[in-house]
């Protein structure tokens, strides 16, 4: 096992690899574990990552940590041939729980707000078969979450589920191998969408009094509001991709070429499914 906390022990990693300019990033009170060898850690210039634990539990895993003018706040487990990518800005106001499992990955965009008491899991992980069939019923799957969405207190994003930009997922909620479009609201657990054509700004109320309160009744911006067009892509191939690389520098090139280096607005754009219109001769018409 190798195991550092502070960034001048990074000499002491030999079976992994950690790109990090220790003189641009900031290691409080934090420790970074690897029990197998092969893995990437990736922490751009200007990360500040406090009270955390990386945790690589085992081989060929990559964990990419953009640049960040918030605070990282996180408790990450990494397990064999996985992938772990938050993009840039994204604010945590506690501890970020993922398990990353079963060579799934977690996928993370821009500009997200994480409230406290989160987790994120791609595996249940115990299995669970059918009794007739004796298939396995509970498979693992990546969990992929848009630009600019906003996660509130205690919920729970498991595995497979898909999280279009721009959205919010209500405090307790549970988002369970769902697909949840981009500018809606979804409360509840099971999850579900309660709102469509939303779209939330940072601003937060709590010290504001009737001034800021009336000022901002109506906000006058596109900026968040999301659409389909020639640069939308869908997050499910870009999984796939980093998952047929097998070793960890592979999959490093998959994240580069297609999350670090593409930061188009409308990118991971996920359009509402159209209601099925009630047919004319329907018996309950």
């Amino acid at each position: 096992m190798e195991s550092i906390s502070k960034l001048e022990e990074l000499s002491a990693v030999s079976q992994n690899s950690v790109y990090v300019n220790a003189d641009k990033v900031q290691l409080i009170n934090s420790r970074i574990t690897f029990t197998g060898e092969n893995n990437i850690l990736v922490i751009e210039d200007d990360a500040i990552i406090k009270n955390s634990k990386i945790k690589f539990m085992g081989s060929n895993a990559v964990c990419y940590l953009s640049k960040n003018r918030h605070v990282y706040y996180l408790d990450l487990t990494i397990h064999n041939r996985t992938a772990v990518f938050i993009d840039k800005n994204c604010y945590f106001n506690g501890t970020f729980n993922v398990t990353a499992s079963e060579m799934q990955n977690v996928i993370i965009g821009l500009e997200g707000l994480f409230s406290f008491g989160i987790s994120l899991r791609t595996a249940d992980p115990h299995l669970i078969y059918d009794v007739h069939t004796k298939r396995r019923l509970n498979n693992s799957r990546s969990i992929l979450l848009g630009d600019h969405i906003w996660i509130g207190q205690s919920a729970f994003v498991l595995k497979g589920s898909k999280i279009g930009s721009g959205s919010i997922i209500g405090a307790a909620a549970v988002v369970a191998g769902k697909t949840i479009p981009s500018n809606v609201s979804a409360v509840g657990n099971p999850a579900r969408v309660v709102k469509e054509g939303v779209f939330f700004t940072k601003d937060c109320v709590h010290s504001w009094e009737k001034e800021q309160t009336a000022k901002y009744e109506v906000s006058d911006t596109d900026e968040w509001i999301y659409e389909r067009d020639a640069h939308t892509v869908d997050l499910s191939k870009i999984d796939e991709e980093i998952k047929a690389k097998a070793s960890a520098a592979d999959k490093l090139e998959v994240i580069k070429k297609r999350l670090v280096q593409s930061k188009h607005k409308n990118r991971f754009f996920i359009e509402a499914p159209r209601q099925k219109k009630k047919s004319i001769f329907s018996k309950n018409s």
